[in-house]
Order: C-alpha cells, then structure tokens, then sequence
C-alpha cells in the first residue's frame, strides 16, 4: 500500500511540476496565447500568396524570389525578383529561357517566364523592344554558387480586373501571385 500512495504522490509532483513549467514558456509568444503570433512571424516566404517575397524553389539550388508584380499605366505587369543559386554546383541559366525563339534572341535571361490568367483563360509572355529583345533581364553564362541576380521581365498587362495570375519559370513551376497597381 506504500509503494502505491508513492506512485500517487509522484504523479502528484509530476502534474503540478508540468503545469508550472507551462506557464513559464522559454520564448516571446508576443503576448498571443500559446504563441500563435510567434508561429505566424516565422511562416515561410513560400506561404505568401500575394506575390510580395514569395519564394519559388527550382532545380540544383536554384531559388527565385517574387518581390513585386505590379500594374502600370500603358498596359504594362512588370515582375521584379531576385535569383539566387544556393546549391553547391554551378548553375546553367540557358534552362531559364525557355528555349523558344524569343530564347535564341536574348541569351541567358528570364525570357521563358509567362503569367498565366486561368479565368480569363491566357498566357502572357515577356513584352519585346523594337528589335526584337526581350523585356526582361539577363544572366551571367554560368551562375556560381552564392551567386544573386535581379530578376526583371515585363509582361502585356491582363485586363484591368484581373488581380491574380500564376508565374512560371522554366525549372520552378508555376505560383499565383496578386498584381497590385504601382503607384
């Protein structure tokens, strides 16, 4: 009968020992209960869905960050971003071209990116110069490890009440993103 009024006793301990220790928490909840807030701050790049730091992840180390894609006036999207090559090769940026004739024409650059507008039931690929260039930019022949660069392509804009398209990039699938209007 001892042995079990100490068995008792012990689980007696144990439980007002956990609950006092969870109420001490280790970390800055931000005030929110059960730390929901702290949770929300941490959530990946990747999770947000209008476009602004969305991070898109592609072949070999590859990542692409969508920082902005916005509206103009002239009937202008224009995506801004950044590459990155975080893999431990070197990258070759011929696979983000496309390979069409635009491709061809311009080198290494991000002239195979398109915004698709599933409702509107479009693909819009990058705007050309008057010689035939793409409107967007180019890349170093071979992108070492470490290696950034900033990422710009300009597309014809959907219609004015098309506010969500999907990105795509050779080697990094397809993200919707929000077009906002530059100001």
């Amino acid at each position: 009968m001892a042995q079990v009024g100490a068995k008792v006793g012990a689980v007696g301990l144990v439980a007002v020992v956990t609950l006092s220790l969870s109420g001490c928490g280790g970390g800055d909840s931000g005030g929110a209960p059960d730390g929901k807030k702290k949770q929300a701050a941490e959530k990946p790049a990747a999770a947000d869905p209008k476009g602004m730091g969305l991070e898109m992840k592609g072949a070999n180390g590859a990542v692409l960050t969508i920082d902005s894609v916005q509206r103009f006036e002239g009937g202008v999207v224009t995506v801004h971003g950044e590459m990155r090559n975080e893999g431990k090769a070197a990258l070759n940026p011929d696979h983000w071209t496309g390979g069409n004739d635009l491709s061809l024409k311009n080198g290494y650059s991000s002239s195979g990116a398109s915004l698709a507008d599933l409702k509107g039931k479009k693909r819009y690929y990058p705007l050309r110069d008057t010689q035939g260039n793409c409107l967007c930019n180019r890349f170093h022949t071979v992108f070492q490890p470490g290696d950034t660069a900033p990422v710009f392509v300009q597309f014809p804009a959907p219609p004015e009440g098309t506010t969500e398209v999907d990105f795509a990039m050779p080697t990094f699938g397809t993200a919707p993103v929000k077009i906002t209007v530059a100001q």
